[in-house]
């Protein structure tokens, strides 16, 4: 027998939690409330997708979060793409207003059909033109999910062995690695100054491949607030930065014992700082750092890519606090 859903799951709430105004048209959905839905309810679970067709308009404003100020006026942004949608069915389905799915999608990936019956979203199956003219990059997959609330920097630091923070970081490309290769180092947290690219921006959720949901962020932060806080939770900072004092394979050398010692020991709690992809740190005060740390160039380039230079230091500190007694 079918049963409205219950009241305290997520995807019934007509207003924004701590708003007063209504969610925008798109997000409220339209029609009876469960006449249309194509909902089971057998002992408590759901056993089948809540299905409802989706509107033009409700398709033509869900495309419009493509662009940041429809993004930041409604705190909604786009997830695109299998593995992404997965990752956000099965870490934050909380978050999650509408779920846009491909004809035959479903059968391509069954483990997310499951997943979305699981997590009760708001599924509409779409032809697949409409669902490229909402996003050429989502494989059959698209949700319109609610930005999550900022963790404060103490939450976010506070017993963390490995952080990364980017300053200045502009490219959507770049962040997203940054946050993938943090994800898969087991790093903590993700930190974002001010000047770097928006985190729910399309390609910086793509670029994480679902690692977005994974590991905490926080953006538009202040290096000097950042560094303090480290501090203040007992973590040393290190900057990459080509002329370092110190480089990165020494270091390595005296975690495991062997070489120099009286440097950074990268075994312990440590947050690592990088910087903007074409200026470095021109500009940025890094007189609070505890070191900086330079990663050696073997062959003729100028330079490495701010993303693989985060990678680079975040797995050889997650192998060093891993493997160093």
């Amino acid at each position: 027998m079918s049963t409205p859903p219950r009241p305290d799951l997520p995807y019934i709430r007509t207003k924004k939690p701590g708003h007063a105004r209504s969610w925008p048209d798109f997000l409220c959905h339209e029609g009876p409330d469960w006449g249309t839905s194509q909902t089971v309810w057998e002992d408590g679970a759901m056993t089948s997708l809540r299905l409802k067709p989706a509107t033009r308009n409700q398709l033509q404003r869900a495309q419009k979060l493509h662009r940041r100020e429809q993004r930041t006026r409604h705190g909604q942004f786009l997830v695109e793409g299998p593995q992404a949608v997965r990752e956000v069915l099965a870490c934050e389905p909380g978050l999650i207003r509408d779920l846009y799915v491909s004809e035959g999608a479903f059968e391509r990936y069954p483990e997310i059909r499951e997943l979305a019956v699981s997590a009760g979203v708001w599924t509409h199956i779409v032809d697949d033109d409409a669902l490229r003219d909402l996003s050429g990059d989502g494989q059959g997959f698209v949700v319109v999910a609610e930005m999550p609330q900022q963790p404060t920097l103490e939450s976010l630091l506070a017993d963390t062995q490995l952080a990364i923070a980017a300053v200045g970081a502009s490219d959507p490309g770049n962040v997203g690695t940054i946050v993938r290769s943090a994800d898969a180092a087991g790093a903590g947290a993700v930190l974002l100054t001010k000047g770097c690219a928006e985190l729910t921006a399309p390609k910086v959720v793509r670029s994480t491949v679902g690692s977005l949901f994974h590991v905490p962020a926080a953006t538009n932060l202040d290096l000097a607030e950042i560094i303090a806080q480290a501090h203040a939770a007992g973590m040393q900072v290190l900057a990459a930065e080509g002329t370092g004092e110190w480089d990165l394979p020494a270091l390595v050398q005296a975690a495991y014992g062997a070489g120099v010692t009286g440097g950074p020991d990268i075994s312990r709690s440590t947050l690592w700082v990088v910087g903007n992809e074409a200026r470095g740190f021109d500009g940025v005060d890094l007189s609070e750092v505890d070191a900086k740390v330079a990663i050696p160039l073997y062959g003729q380039a100028e330079s490495l890519n701010v993303s693989v230079a985060a990678s680079i230091c975040l797995y050889t500190t997650a192998m060093a606090q891993r493997t160093v007694s």
